[in-house]
Formats: C-alpha cells, structure tokens, sequence
C-alpha cells in the first residue's frame, strides 16, 4: 500500500509540472480503476487516499512548475 501512494505522489507530481487539468482528470479515473482492482481493504483506503494523494502531489507539481517559471529569466 504504501508504494502505491508513493508512485501515485510521484505521477501527480510530475503531471503538475508538465501537463494541465484534462491529464488530472484521465490519471483520476485511471487511479480509481486501479487502486479498486487491485488494493485490498475498506473503500476510503482503496480509492479515496490514492486520489486524494494524487491531486494534492498535482498541486504541488504546479506550484513548483510556476515558481520554476518565474525564476528563469525570460530570453530562455
């Protein structure tokens, strides 16, 4: 359980540095397919963790990528 929160904050981390909205949707439903078929246990730790993770990691993804954006100059 433990490294698919992991690689489920790793994926939306790095969705939220590179791509918008429309891939958070797909990842969305990808996650909630996938932590149900395959994660044991009650339903919030088999859909709702991985899905919250990954929305919060996205968010933090797009922080990074706008304060990374505003430190470099703007002839790069």
């Amino acid at each position: 359980m433990l490294w698919s929160i992991v690689s489920v904050g790793v994926v939306g981390a790095l969705l939220g540095m590179t791509f918008r909205v429309p891939a958070l949707i797909a990842a969305t439903a990808v996650t909630v397919v996938a932590t149900s078929l395959l994660l044991d246990g009650p339903l919030l730790h088999r859909v709702a963790i991985p899905v919250l993770v990954l929305q919060g990691a996205y968010l933090a993804g797009l922080v990074l990528a706008s304060l990374w954006r505003r430190m470099m100059p703007h002839g790069r």
